[in-house]
């Protein structure tokens, strides 16, 4: 355990049960991170989440310990700034 006085908590990787817990939370912040164009439609965000197994990949993320570290950078969309030259 970290203490009180780490900016960032840790949960450890498995809960009581031995089962490592994913929530949403998690899996929303692991696209923002890996990969951001797929947040909105949320037709599109379940899509990503469902084909691509996202929940599997933050576990596993998890338990190798890279979990956090991913998802403190998260990238930017740069299509957005593509599609907005195109615009304008």
């Amino acid at each position: 355990m970290l203490p009180p006085s780490t900016p960032h908590y840790k949960q450890p990787p498995h809960d009581l049960f031995g089962q490592v817990p994913v929530t949403d939370d998690d899996i929303a912040a692991w696209v923002a991170a890996v990969s951001p164009r797929w947040l909105a439609p949320e037709r599109s965000f379940r899509s990503y989440v469902a084909h691509y197994a996202v929940a599997d990949k933050v576990r596993r993320a998890k338990i190798d310990g890279t979990f956090y570290a991913i998802t403190a950078h998260p990238r930017h969309a740069w299509h957005a700034r593509l599609a907005l030259a195109a615009i304008v």
